[in-house]
């Protein structure tokens, strides 16, 4: 007969607390991730697409061209591309061959004056 009890057989219960606590942990940040991308996945599904196949359109696949002025020599400078501009006439010239649908973009560099951007910009509105 024994008179001393045995630790190994009886289960005290600090031991079993810190695993299903953790469990618990776990259990609830699943349950939070379901939950916070279920409801984002109906806000998505409402955005609309650009693509346009759903409505009928054909979506236009022309870029937009890039109108860079820059400075040389104290003389404004358009660039189209390839092409290189030095008055407002030429540069209208070019401005209403190109598509309009796509638009274009002004990017003028730091040392070109105000005036210069102002007046390209003009022209583009002036072109379409």
């Amino acid at each position: 007969m024994r008179l001393t009890t045995r630790e190994s057989s009886r289960v005290e219960l600090h031991r079993i607390r810190l695993p299903l606590i953790a469990m618990i942990d776990v259990i609830l940040f699943l349950l939070f991730y379901f939950v916070i991308s279920g409801n984002m996945a109906a806000e998505e599904r409402a955005l609309s697409t650009t693509l346009g196949a759903s409505q009928g359109q054909s979506s236009s696949l022309l870029q937009s061209q890039m109108l860079l002025i820059e400075s040389h020599n104290g003389a404004v400078v358009y660039r189209i591309g390839d092409r290189t501009l030095t008055d407002r006439a030429g540069l209208a010239a070019v401005l209403s061959a190109l598509p309009h649908e796509a638009g274009i973009i002004v990017r003028p560099s730091a040392e070109v004056p105000v005036a210069a951007t102002a007046e390209a910009v003009q022209v583009a509105k002036d072109a379409g």
